[in-house]
């Protein structure tokens, strides 16, 4: 294959467009050539919405190159489709490397090498991270998506890791020309904390017409309520305790109810189920663990009555957009960043004072009590993740932006 000149993919249109981005492999392969898959590619390292993006762009007839890291990776992968080529390079690596101690410097390397080969017309990266530094090195014109409000993850991780990533984000953003944000939280963050001084456009994350088909399904009928939660990890960020000690009010007067935990630090003999167990809070409570994505998108349409989301604050919130669609009444923060602008100022969902477990627990037994009510929650948080998150909405706004971008730049 001629590096110096990339071939245009068969069925590509329009212009050239590179995003780099964390991304699930797989989920490109219905893209590639016939024979181009053989189940031993990379994994990747998730990023669901910009799978989503590049999916619903690719259905679109938009030509693109995506580069993206994999730790299993040491010496380049490309995979090509007809519209599509994926360029995975190696994260991490030699074992015992922390790529962050020199700022992902190896990794920015190999991302400016390729973007130099495939040259693309514009970028987009994904995060404020090293995909975006890459992307500001290049000299290309260039889109960065603003996923999180990087100080206020840091206040809840303080560890040399997201240290370094929140000084990258406060580099990237202070240089940077134009920015997305996902939520008007994160364009208030990254105005007054990062340095940010240009126009910004506000795109939330994008939810596929096949989960919003997914949420139509009919439900199998249960005896008691079911609650659930979906959380990135056991930790004070996430609040996973006052959800615990609030279903234990919850079941002491709704015995039937059950809450599923679902996430790392939930899985059975975690340290959620520890905890919950130690403080006699595990009765009627089962612990998943980690699923892939996927699978918890079809558990919850199948098994869940009203998605629980304790968290102290989210940039988006994924889960609440995921549940909105699959037609699920959702409980979350009143002061939880940019919960209370996904569920549309609480027409969309229940905002409670997460650090109260009494109040979670109150509204928790409200909708276990009314079966109307979360019939009525769930269809307005259907209707607002139809007209604000669904992925042909997102994927407008993001062409939109590309062509202001192209515009600006010829």
């Amino acid at each position: 294959m001629n590096r110096d000149q990339p071939p245009r993919a068969p069925g590509a249109t329009g212009f050239h467009l590179g995003m780099l981005s964390p991304v699930l492999v797989a989920a490109f392969r219905p893209y590639l050539r016939p024979g181009g898959w053989h189940g031993d590619e990379p994994a990747g390292m998730g990023g669901t919405p910009a799978n989503l993006l590049a999916g619903e762009l690719l259905a679109r007839g938009q030509r693109l190159t995506v580069f993206t890291l994999d730790p299993s990776v040491r010496n380049e992968v490309v995979l090509d489709g007809d519209g599509v080529r994926l360029c995975i390079g190696p994260h991490g690596g030699p074992p015992g490397r922390r790529p962050a101690r020199d700022f992902f410097a190896k990794e920015r390397a190999w991302l400016l090498q390729a973007i130099q080969r495939e040259r693309p017309e514009i970028l987009h990266a994904q995060w404020t991270y090293v995909y975006a530094l890459a992307a500001q090195a290049s000299g290309l014109p260039h889109l960065i998506t603003a996923h999180d409000a990087p100080l206020s993850v840091l206040r809840h991780q303080i560890i040399p890791y997201r240290i370094a990533q929140t000084l990258v984000a406060r580099r990237v953003l202070s240089r940077a020309r134009h920015v997305v944000s996902v939520s008007p939280y994160v364009a208030a963050h990254i105005h007054r904390w990062m340095g940010y001084r240009g126009p910004l456009d506000v795109i939330p994350n994008g939810m596929p017409q096949a989960l919003f088909d997914l949420g139509e399904r009919p439900r199998p009928t249960r005896g008691g309520v079911t609650y659930a939660t979906v959380l990135n990890g056991w930790n004070k960020l996430k609040n996973g305790r006052a959800a615990l000690q609030a279903f234990a009010l919850v079941r002491a007067e709704a015995p039937g109810a059950q809450l599923t935990m679902i996430g790392p630090g939930h899985e059975p003999g975690g340290p959620a189920e520890v905890w919950a167990r130690e403080a006699g809070f595990g009765a009627g409570v089962r612990f998943l663990g980690p699923m892939a994505h996927a699978e918890v998108l079809e558990f919850l349409a199948r098994s869940v009555d009203v998605v629980v989301h304790p968290s102290f604050e989210e940039s988006f919130g994924m889960v609440l957009a995921e549940a909105g669609a699959l037609g699920l009444p959702v409980i979350a923060g009143a002061r939880s960043g940019a919960v209370p602008w996904t569920l549309d100022g609480g027409t969309a969902g229940l905002l409670v004072d997460v650090r109260a477990p009494r109040e979670l627990a109150r509204a928790m037994l409200s909708l276990a009590e009314d079966q109307e009510r979360r019939r009525a929650l769930g269809l307005r948080g259907r209707d607002n993740a139809l007209r604000r998150f669904h992925n042909r909405v997102v994927t407008d706004a993001y062409q939109a932006a590309y062509a202001r971008l192209r515009e600006a730049s010829a």
